[in-house]
């Protein structure tokens, strides 16, 4: 299994942007993957977390899982963004905290594809929360691993 801080080195090496948002992987347990990234560097001119951070975060975090899956399989995959949706429910004023999930059956079908077909596409959910636990937005995508 590949450690959270291995795979935030790659993705800050790989991707030079995500060096500006000061994410980290806090926790993943086989289903979800927790990212966190302070308001500092990524507020806007209203003072609130900037809405395209929160987008490139969520989307971060849903490669993220979508990649420890794979690698959890035992496949290490080059997994891409297919398809994202992204819903603002409220202004965020502090810290973001993001929740990327898939449940356990599509967990598995996802795992039966990568090992026989060498590619599999997996739909995903995230959630950020402010510091309060309150929703600030939802995201749903599908990502496309391949080994």
């Amino acid at each position: 299994m590949m450690d959270l801080d291995a795979l935030a080195d790659r993705v800050r090496n790989a991707i030079p942007l995500t060096r500006h948002l000061a994410f980290d992987f806090e926790s993943f347990d086989g289903l979800q993957l927790v990212v966190s990234a302070p308001l500092g560097p990524n507020h806007n001119d209203k003072g609130t977390f900037f809405a395209g951070s929160q987008s490139a975060l969520l989307t971060l975090a849903g490669w993220g899982l979508t990649t420890l899956l794979a690698q959890q399989a035992g496949h290490p995959a080059d997994v891409v963004a297919v398809e994202t949706g992204l819903e603002y429910t409220l202004p965020l004023h502090g810290d973001l905290r993001i929740t990327a999930t898939v449940d356990p059956h599509t967990r598995e079908r996802f795992e039966e594809r990568l090992t026989r077909r060498g590619k599999a596409p997996l739909k995903l959910t995230a959630q950020g929360t402010d510091p309060q636990g309150q929703t600030v937005c939802r995201f749903h995508a599908l990502y496309l691993a391949r080994t």
